[in-house]
C-alpha cells in the first residue's frame, strides 16, 4: 500500500469507530428510559383527587400491572409511619404494616387489603402511601379510609 491509501484507510475506520461510538451513545432502556408502569384497576374503589377512597369497612383490593409481570414493594406508608420490606429475608412481595397488607403477586397482580376502621375508633381518618417498583421505576398509589362515625 501506499503512503496516501494508509492514511486513507486509517481515516475511513477512524470514522467508521466514531460512527459506531456515537451511534452506541443513544439512550438505552437500561439506562432508564422505561416505560411507567400501566395499571388495570380491578378494585372498584371510587378515586377522588387521585386518591383512593376506602371504606371504613376495610378489604382487600386488587390492581394488575399490564406492562410489567415483576414488580415489588418499595414501602408502605401509614398515617406518617414507613414500614419497608424485610431485606434480611429477601421477600419484596409481601409487606404488613399495622392496619394493611400488601402482596404482589407472579402473575402481575397487586393486592391491598385494609384492616376494618372501628366505628368506635379515635381515628377519624386514615391514610396509607404505597410505594412499588419495577427497578428504575415507581409508581405510587393514595389510599384514604374514613371513619363513617365523623
Amino acid at each position: 500500500m501506499t503512503r496516501i491509501t494508509q492514511i486513507l484507510f486509517k481515516l475511513l475506520m477512524m470514522l467508521a469507530i466514531a460512527g459506531i461510538t456515537l451511534n452506541s451513545c443513544e439512550k438505552q432502556r437500561w439506562d432508564g428510559d422505561w416505560d411507567s408502569m400501566k395499571w388495570e384497576d380491578e378494585s372498584g374503589l371510587t378515586i377522588v383527587d387521585n386518591v383512593y377512597q376506602v371504606p371504613a369497612s376495610g378489604g382487600s383490593y386488587k390492581f394488575h400491572c399490564k406492562n410489567y409481570r415483576a414488580f415489588w414493594i418499595s414501602s408502605i406508608e401509614e398515617d406518617g409511619q414507613i414500614f419497608m420490606p424485610n431485606i434480611d429475608n429477601n421477600d419484596w412481595t409481601d409487606l404488613s404494616g399495622q392496619w394493611t397488607h400488601v402482596q404482589c403477586l407472579p402473575d402481575g397482580d397487586l393486592v391491598v387489603t385494609f384492616e376494618p376502621l372501628s366505628f368506635y375508633s379515635s381515628a377519624s381518618d386514615r391514610t396509607m402511601n404505597l410505594c412499588v417498583t419495577a427497578g428504575d421505576i415507581f409508581n405510587h398509589f393514595r389510599f384514604m379510609q374514613k371513619n363513617n362515625a365523623n
